[in-house]
């Protein structure tokens, strides 16, 4: 098989799950922030946020930095060559609600 269509397959299998879909929404809407933010605004364990991490950052969609104590997290590059303008501009708007609802508490 080809790698750029098993780059392509992992990718979207990594989206084939609405809790990752949301971690991407989040990180579209917030341009990056640290795991527990995420977790806690998406109201998931650290376990189950943890699990969704590694496949995302498995498919090369999401890329992990240390700043100090905590792991911040970003998309990378591909997330915008996969998906096109209208789905992220969706996924940015369902994401700003995510973000509105951790900045409130």
């Amino acid at each position: 098989m080809d790698q750029e269509i098993a780059e392509l397959t992992k990718a979207f299998a990594a989206l084939g799950s609405v809790e990752r879909v949301r971690i991407v929404s989040y990180l579209l809407a917030r341009r990056g922030s640290h795991c527990g933010q995420i977790a806690q605004a998406l109201g998931m364990s650290s376990s189950s946020f943890s699990y969704h991490l590694r496949l995302l950052e498995g498919a090369g969609l999401v890329a992990r930095s240390r700043n100090g104590r905590l792991h911040c997290l970003s998309l990378t590059p591909v997330v915008k060559r996969l998906l096109p303008p209208g789905i992220r501009k969706k996924l940015t708007e369902e994401g700003t609600v995510w973000t509105r609802k951790s900045s409130a508490k």
